[in-house]
């Protein structure tokens, strides 16, 4: 363990309240923006040689990584922070007073490292808060190059990287963002579903060629390592034999050819699983059928067996787990066997989509698409409104600090009533009356209720009846002929 000595300054520069200045967290930023667009050829470089990603993939990891900077950036408006700052002193309520928690200790995880850091790094920033991030020594390519050019552009005051997990009792000082399983939870953790599984839903409603064309890229993209990449597909049993086809057609034009199946070979040993791999298992399980697979890819129908092992685990790999489903309400109870879910893709018609995710527990839910951006980097944070733009909510990395200037209408009434002691103005007995008076009306039509009993009297009532009315008219109808007859 490392002593708390080091992170002296930052403990200092929280006391201070040095990041909750506007113009400071907006330096900070031109800084952080300038040494990651200066070093950007060895960022990408280390990105590629630890990840194993195409150029494309790292890229697309850059690229939004760095938007998050700008849009975190943006969100910091002089002037409107100096309206709220000043409201007090204008006689006025701030009831949207916040400041940052204070210092936050970043634990990023190694799913698209960069993009992970910066993400939590820019919303740390942006909220008020001091940083420590955490780069633990390792044979990596990009921890290395991030040790080296952060500190020279970040104030030493308010930023520190930690190269080990200090004591429990300074990260209880600290609040932790823990985008792997390594940090013991507590109540100043921002968790995040590393763990829960992912399930996506093609109901025979969908659109089947589009469902398989972005599950198929869900799954292979970024190594199949995302949170956010489905782990099983849960297919309508009459959709299967179609929604197979489409996935063949996909899956082989996605790998296939110099620019897949070659690069798929090239797999990096610092990140490769341990142990068999799924796709091994797939092969040796009786209720498992590989349907196509390649070089460290595959997909595989798993049929009748609701406990396989292969329907049990949080994948990792580019394996594209399917298993039929006999309806809409068997998919949701499979899916609810699996606790609360990361996410949930819901491929069908929209009345379809919304019984699915009304239903199935699930932290997020995506109708009709997959969100290609939640592939890259941590999952949101656990019960916490998700911020379409940024990984990280600045709001989720602040604490309320309200002030009040005038009296709400309740503490008027509550003072009238407790200073007159005996209750007897009309003022206090008419407060008194009102409120034990009934609640207002719902507003809804009151109906005549028929039970099951009642509903079965009406319609032997109604039976009777009727045979009554065509008794009597057929008697009727043969007296009249016989008078007839009688008259003739």
């Amino acid at each position: 363990m490392v002593a708390t000595q080091p992170f002296q300054r930052i403990l200092a520069a929280e006391i201070d309240g040095r990041c909750q200045n506007i113009r400071y967290r907006q330096n900070q930023f031109h800084r952080l923006q300038s040494v990651l667009v200066q070093n950007i050829d060895q960022i990408k470089d280390a990105i590629a040689a630890d990840s194993g990603h195409s150029e494309e993939e790292v890229r697309a990891e850059i690229c939004l990584a760095i938007k998050e900077i700008r849009t975190h950036y943006a969100s910091l408006d002089l002037k409107k922070d100096l309206e709220v700052e000043y409201r007090v002193a204008h006689g006025k309520d701030n009831l949207d007073g916040k400041r940052g928690v204070g210092i936050v200790y970043i634990v990023p995880g190694s799913h698209t490292l960069f993009f992970s850091a910066v993400a939590a790094l820019s919303a740390t920033i942006a909220a008020g808060n001091c940083v420590i991030l955490e780069l633990m020594k390792n044979t990596m390519a990009l921890p290395a190059v991030l040790k080296k050019i952060l500190p020279e552009a970040l104030d030493a005051d308010t930023f520190a990287i930690s190269e080990e997990r200090p004591d429990s009792a300074f990260l209880e000082r600290t609040h932790v963002i823990a985008q792997n399983d390594s940090v013991s939870l507590s109540t100043n953790t921002l968790s995040l579903p590393t763990s829960s599984r992912t399930v996506a839903l093609v109901d025979r409603t969908a659109n089947i060629p589009a469902a398989a064309q972005a599950l198929v890229s869900a799954r292979f993209a970024f190594g199949g390592r995302s949170t956010y990449s489905p782990d099983i597909v849960l297919v309508q049993e009459f959709a299967m034999k179609e929604f197979v086809e489409a996935v063949i057609q996909r899956s082989s034009k996605y790998l296939g050819g110099q620019n897949g199946e070659a690069r798929q070979t090239v797999v990096n040993p610092r990140r490769a699983s341990s142990g068999a791999s799924l796709l091994d298992a797939a092969h040796k399980e009786a209720s498992a059928r590989v349907i196509v697979s390649g070089s460290e890819w595959g997909v595989v129908e798993v049929h009748d067996r609701r406990k396989s092992s292969l329907l049990q685990r949080k994948v990792s790999e580019k394996v594209l787990v399917l298993h039929p489903v006999t309806s809409l309400d068997d998919a949701i109870d499979f899916s609810s066997s699996m606790g609360t879910l990361a996410a949930t893709y819901a491929f069908a018609a929209p009345a379809a989509a919304k019984y699915l995710t009304q239903f199935i527990d699930s932290y997020s839910s995506w109708i009709n698409h997959v969100p290609t951006d939640l592939l890259i980097g941590p999952a949101y944070p656990i019960n916490q409104p998700p911020s379409r733009e940024t990984r990280y909510s600045i709001l989720s990395l602040q604490v309320p600090r309200p002030q009040f200037v005038t009296e709400t209408s309740n503490t008027t009434l509550i003072r009238e009533i407790i200073s007159n002691t005996f209750g007897q103005s009309k003022r206090s007995t008419d407060v008194w009356r009102e409120a034990l008076a009934p609640l207002p009306s719902i507003g809804q039509v009151e109906g005549k209720r028929i039970g099951f009993f009642e509903q079965g009297i009406i319609t032997g009532g109604v039976i009777t009846l009727f045979s009554f009315v065509a008794t009597i008219s057929t008697l009727g109808i043969y007296g009249y002929a016989a008078v007839r007859r009688l008259k003739g």
